[in-house]
């Protein structure tokens, strides 16, 4: 099917994306608080349009994650007996509802709190490490699925380095 691929690339990108801006600002935030906490700077306003993005960015994703999930249970050469079959794909599966589960609770805590959430640094710690956690999952979904298609995927050297265990 067609429509898989343009699912899965389109949401991972715009996730790691997140996922890598939410770490810069993460670490920018704790280096320069006091400057971003003052309103009408050029680096508030910069941090700003970074949040609406990784907001912004998390709703696009999270909607192209279902819809790539949705496509990739329609694949023809992949019913659910054969996904089901593939230790691969049921991590595959599994870590793919967690991750839908993180940008869903991202999503409803940052449309409840708005710009607070980066006010504390608690809640910011939480939210900055929840999307790059998310991020990373993604990443590594994407790489089971270049697993399962091609045998291969570009990030094959480097999780056997980290040692991450492979179904």
């Amino acid at each position: 099917m067609a429509l898989h691929p343009v699912f899965v690339h389109f949401h991972t990108g715009i996730l790691a994306a997140a996922a890598a801006l939410a770490l810069i600002s993460l670490i920018l935030r704790f280096l320069f608080r006091d400057n971003i906490r003052t309103p009408g700077t050029r680096l508030a306003r910069l941090f700003h349009y970074i949040d609406v993005f990784i907001f912004i960015g998390s709703i696009i994703g999270f909607i192209g994650l279902i819809a790539g999930m949705i496509t990739g249970f329609m694949e023809p050469d992949y019913s659910l007996a054969t996904l089901e079959a593939l230790p691969a794909m049921r991590f595959k599966i599994l870590w793919s509802i967690v991750c839908v589960e993180i940008y869903l609770f991202l999503m409803v805590v940052r449309a409840r709190l708005g710009d607070r959430v980066w006010v504390g640094t608690a809640s910011s710690l939480i939210y900055g490490i929840l999307v790059i956690v998310g991020g990373v999952l993604i990443i590594i979904i994407a790489a089971l699925g270049g697993i399962a298609v091609y045998g291969e995927s570009i990030l094959s050297p480097i999780l056997d380095w980290l040692g991450l265990p492979w179904p």
